[in-house]
């Protein structure tokens, strides 16, 4: 069963002339409570190394570049005071993400709005990761972790007005951000689109985001994105008791018992896939060929692949339904899900929000009603399963799914040897038609 676009699909221009004050609060003093925006949230790795911080520091830099004329304020610690900021104050959120030591967190904002309590048009913020600065023995001694270890992912999330993507030149600014921080950064998974922007002291706004999010289907909330950085995040360990373990692994150890399987959120306009789900997925190869259609881009850049679902993001306005490019790529990555999430908005006993129950119908919404249950995860890491090489036809423009030598009859003197994920070549105008590469490992042709 699928979905095909029979009702009405708003442009993002379409989607804010038409919904622009539903999209938005304003507050007493005419300031901005909420504003529809276009996010890019991305959960990286090994973010307390200097490498990454500097990287990190770069994509800050990047940003600046191109939209310091909107920024005028921010916070350099976590706890600091969110303030108008001079010159001397974004050089001190510049150098808290270089100089912070690694076993400290590293919370620094860079925004449009010069306070806490409103919503910025443009701002962009990261959450660094710790590693450990001593040899730590737990009490009963089964347990032990080296100095410098890092236990958890670090995050970046950036917003622009959504103003910006009802042009191709605002698209293409947001997507050249987007693909600068894939580039720069070792990226584990991510999404962007349109979301409503609350300011970062959010609190007071969760259920206007889950109103909102329940109304029209396009928008992601994520104003409490800095709490689910672990869910891609998988983890393992072995011993009697999670609380007092022998062995503790970032990552998920054959035999070992489960501590975090790793998940995607869901998806959105884009959806960002690193190594780890994409080789979970089955490979690059089999991904590219499930989600083989004209209107859905994928892109390959750094350790992580960019899927689009459509050329603009939508906004699922009631008269829209659910934008079915969207429920395409679902259909595909939704085995990549949590089966069980949990809430996407801090408790609280009086007004509707996103907890457990109503996290889990938002992130199934583009969930088809024939769509089978998400299975459960193992509680033990399953042993690797040998794959056989993939030595068929390969298209091009596909990557190599194994390194090897490879030929194709669309052009004479092909055969060259190609690394495993290199995009192999298309000859286009061959008498042969299309360029499909085939295997051509053999010793007598060495």
């Amino acid at each position: 069963m699928t979905l095909r676009d029979s009702k009405p699909v708003l442009t993002p221009s379409q989607a804010l002339a038409r919904y622009k004050e539903d999209l938005s609060v304003r507050l007493a003093d005419n300031s901005m409570g909420v504003l529809p925006g276009v996010i890019g949230t991305l959960n990286f790795e090994r973010g307390a190394q200097p490498a990454v911080r500097q990287a990190i520091l770069d994509c800050f830099d990047r940003f600046e570049e191109m939209f310091g004329e909107h920024l005028k304020g921010g916070k350099d610690t976590d706890l600091g005071n969110f303030t108008k900021r001079t010159t001397a104050g974004v050089e001190k959120i510049r150098r808290a993400i270089l100089d912070t030591p690694s076993h400290l967190e590293v919370s620094v904002v860079r925004s449009s709005a010069t306070n806490q309590d409103t919503a910025a048009e443009y701002s962009i913020h990261t959450l660094i990761g710790v590693a450990t600065n001593f040899d730590y023995v737990s009490p009963t001694g089964r347990l032990k972790v080296p100095k410098g270890k890092e236990s958890c992912l670090s995050y970046l999330k950036f917003n622009v007005p959504m103003d910006l993507v009802t042009t191709e030149e605002g698209i293409a600014q947001y997507e050249s951000f987007l693909r600068y921080v894939c580039e720069k950064l070792v990226v584990r998974g991510g999404y962007g689109g349109l979301s409503p922007i609350l300011p970062y002291s959010y609190h007071r706004y969760t259920s206007q985001e889950w109103a909102l999010a329940s109304r029209f289907s396009g928008l992601e909330i994520d104003s409490t994105a800095h709490l689910s950085i672990d869910t891609y995040n998988p983890a393992s360990y072995e011993g009697e008791s999670r609380d007092d373990p022998t062995a503790t692994y970032g990552h998920l150890q054959p035999g070992a018992i489960v501590n975090e399987w790793g998940f995607i959120k869901g998806v959105n306009w884009y959806t960002i896939l690193g190594d780890f789900f994409v080789e979970r997925f089955g490979g690059e190869t089999a991904l590219r060929k499930a989600l083989d259609r004209p209107d859905i881009h994928i892109e390959h850049i750094g350790s992580s692949l960019l899927i689009r679902a459509g050329d603009f993001p939508r906004l699922g306005a009631p008269e829209e339904d659910l934008p079915e490019p969207y429920v395409f790529v679902n259909s595909v990555l939704r085995v990549l899900r949590d089966p069980k999430p949990d809430g996407l908005h801090l408790y609280d006993p009086y007004l509707p929000h996103a907890d457990a129950k109503n996290a889990r119908t938002w992130t199934a919404r583009f969930d088809l009603p024939d769509a089978p249950p998400i299975p459960e995860p193992p509680t033990i890491v399953p042993f690797p399963v040998e794959r056989k090489p993939v030595r068929h036809s390969i298209p091009g423009g596909s990557p190599c799914p194994e390194a090897g030598w490879w030929q194709t009859p669309a052009k004479a003197d092909s055969r060259r040897y190609f690394e495993a994920g290199e995009i192999m070549p298309v000859f286009s105008g061959s008498r042969w038609g299309a360029t499909n590469w085939i295997w051509s490992e053999d010793e007598s042709m060495s």
